[in-house]
């Protein structure tokens, strides 16, 4: 597989000698954080060593291409599209063009520096094998992203302290069942309801009775003292200006 790499290295750390690629200045250069990184590096099958107070990129690729366009390529594939699949496949983002029999070859290798980095802290996103419409706080992304070869995924009805379980995903899972256990409709709510007022003696207003029937206050007010509905009795009583509604079982 040819791959043009173009004539400047992409990445002004890379040991042309040693193949290694200084780990410090790599997140530096490409503003990336040490977990995302990590996490991609794992993702290539390649490692990283610890030589004094530094730590190297090392490790080879099957496709006869140098480690620091492999991991530029890595790069811009999960920042653009959430995934590492093609960097992996060696499916790279390399294209030729015949202009008038000159060949010109476009693609990550002379893509700069600066539009693989973040343009700012807020488009910062870690790799992540969800979809990207998903928001993942920082360094989420990285923590899943290597979660996906070591750890089987966990009920929704685990407990937040099992092992590998996500304490967020039980949250919300439990938060929603509340939710539907709150907006289930009572279908005995307005028996109950009259019920509680016959009771307690409590008289309740024309709105109020409507509410509860499912009628208008206008239908109510035109309603004669007695009449029945749900297995009640409703008789009119005066208080002052004011017509109440006292309830009663039949």
């Amino acid at each position: 597989m040819e791959v043009f790499e173009g004539t400047t290295p992409e990445f002004t750390n890379y040991d042309e000698d040693t193949g290694r690629i200084n780990f410090r200045k790599f997140r530096e250069n490409y503003k990336i954080s040490a977990a995302a990184a990590r996490a991609i590096i794992k993702e290539l099958d390649l490692s990283i060593i610890r030589e004094g107070t530094e730590q190297y990129i090392i490790g080879e690729n099957n496709y006869n291409v140098s480690n620091s366009y492999y991991l530029k390529h890595a790069i811009y594939e999960y920042r653009k599209t959430m995934y590492v699949n093609r960097t992996k496949a060696g499916d790279f983002f390399e294209f030729e063009v015949d202009v008038d029999g000159t060949k010109l070859h476009y693609g990550v290798h002379n893509t700069e520096e600066e539009d693989v980095k973040p343009s700012s802290p807020s488009l910062r996103t870690e790799p992540n094998k969800q979809s990207p419409n998903i928001l993942v706080p920082v360094d989420r992304g990285a923590q899943l992203m290597m979660r996906q070869k070591s750890a089987p995924p966990v009920p929704v009805q685990a407990p937040a302290a099992a092992v590998g379980g996500d304490a967020l995903q039980v949250l919300v899972a439990a938060l929603t069942e509340a939710q539907k256990a709150a907006q289930a409709p009572d279908t005995l709510l307005p028996q109950k309801t009259l019920l509680e007022a016959e009771e307690h003696g409590f008289l309740i207003t024309t709105e109020q009775l409507g509410k509860v029937l499912g009628m208008t206050k206008g239908t109510i007010s035109s309603k004669k003292s007695g009449f029945r509905k749900m297995g009640f009795e409703f008789e009119k009583v005066k208080e002052g200006s004011t017509t109440l509604w006292k309830v009663k079982r039949y």
